[in-house]
C-alpha cells in the first residue's frame, strides 16, 4: 500500500455488474473516425445474473495512487480497470489511495463481457466513493470510454447498463447508443459452457469484414420478431460464419442440436451457450459436463449494473 496512508479508509462503495454474451453485432463504420463515446457496436445479446462485485476503499494520502485486486490477488493487468481510476483520480479534488477489489464470478477471457463488468461496476463504486457527482448514465459512460481506449469490447457496457435480453439498435454509449429491451414471457435459465479463452482485440482486428456482412440483417430480424429462438439461430450462424463453432465447439454443440436445442458461441471466446426452459436446465447442464471446462446454470439479469 502507499508510503503516504494514513488511518482508515475515509470512503468504502460496492458495485455489481452483471456479465454478458453477445450473439451477433455489426460496427458501423462511421464509429471509426469519431469520439469514444460515439463508437461501439449495434447487436444482441443477454445479461447473465453472475458477473463482478467491485468494492473500492478510499484512503487520504500525499499523492494519487491504486492498487488493483482480482479474487484477492494484487494484479498489474487489468488495463481498463486502470484506465477508470486514473480518470476518477484526474476528477478527484484531492489526492487519493484507492484500493480496488474485484470479486469475478465469471471466467475471464472467455466472451462473458467480464472487462466490460469491472469497468462498469468500477465505475459505479468510484462516483459513489468519490461523490464525484455523476448520474448513472454518465457514471456508465466513463466505463464505455475504457473500453473502446483498451480495445477489449465495443457494445458490452451499455448492454450491462441496461440488463436483460437485449438489441442495441444504434451504436455509442450509453446516453448516446440505443437499446431496446426484449421481454421474457417464461423463466429461462441460460446453459453456458466455457472451455478456452480467445481475445476480442485480435479477432476483431482480423474479422471485421464478416462481421459487418452478417450482423445488421440480423439485428433488423431480431427487432421484429422479438423471439429467443431466431435469436439462437441467428447467433449460431453467425458464429458459424466466423468459423467460431469448429473444434472443440463443435461436439457440444452437435449435442445439443441432437436434442433440438439451438446453440451458439458467445463472442469472443470457445464459448458455448444457449437459453433454455427452467425444466430443461438441468438436463442441458448433464449433456454438457462431459465435455469439460467451466459449466454455468444462471439466469438472465433483468436489473443491468447497480450500486450495491
Amino acid at each position: 500500500m502507499s508510503a503516504g496512508l494514513v488511518g482508515q479508509p475515509i470512503a468504502i462503495a460496492k458495485a455489481f455488474s452483471p456479465g454478458h454474451v453477445t450473439g451477433f453485432f455489426e460496427v458501423p463504420p462511421d464509429t471509426y473516425c469519431t469520439s469514444y463515446l460515439q463508437k461501439g457496436s449495434k447487436g444482441a445479446g443477454f445479461s447473465i445474473d453472475r458477473g463482478i462485485t467491485t468494492t473500492v476503499y478510499v484512503y487520504e494520502t500525499s499523492k494519487p495512487e491504486y492498487h488493483i485486486w482480482i479474487n484477492g490477488a494484487r494484479t498489474h493487468n487489468a488495463d481498463v480497470s486502470k484506465w477508470v481510476v486514473e480518470e476518477y483520480l484526474k476528477l478527484a479534488d484531492k489526492p487519493y489511495f484507492i484500493s480496488v477489489n474485484h470479486n469475478v464470478e465469471i471466467p475471464i477471457g472467455f466472451g462473458l463481457g467480464s472487462s466490460g463488468a469491472a469497468a462498469l461496476g468500477l465505475s459505479y463504486a468510484l462516483n459513489q466513493a468519490l461523490d464525484t457527482g455523476f448520474n448513472k448514465t454518465q457514471a456508465a459512460q466513463i466505463a464505455h470510454r475504457a473500453e473502446i481506449a483498451c480495445n477489449t469490447g465495443l457494445g458490452t457496457v451499455i448492454a450491462e447498463f441496461a440488463g436483460g435480453f437485449e438489441v442495441r439498435t444504434s451504436a455509442g454509449g450509453p446516453g448516446i447508443g440505443a437499446v431496446s429491451r426484449i421481454n421474457l414471457n417464461k423463466d429461462y435459465k441460460a446453459v453456458i459452457l466455457c472451455l478456452a479463452p480467445i481475445s476480442t482485440k485480435s479477432f476483431l482486428a482480423n474479422h471485421i469484414q464478416e462481421i459487418n456482412g452478417l450482423g445488421g440483417k440480423m439485428i433488423g430480424k431480431l427487432s421484429a420478431s422479438k423471439n429467443i429462438e431466431e435469436f439462437l439461430k441467428m447467433s449460431h450462424k453467425f458464429a458459424e460464419t466466423l468459423g467460431l463453432t469448429e473444434g472443440r465447439c463443435r461436439g457440444p454443440i452437435a449435442t445439443l442440436n441432437a436434442r433440438g436445442i439451438e446453440s451458439s458461441v458467445a463472442l469472443f471466446g470457445q464459448t458455448i451457450f444457449t437459453i433454455v426452459s427452467h425444466e430443461m436446465a438441468a438436463g442441458v447442464a448433464s449433456d454438457l459436463r462431459e465435455f469439460g471446462g467451466t459449466l454455468i446454470v444462471c439466469k438472465i439479469d433483468s436489473t443491468g449494473a447497480r450500486v450495491l
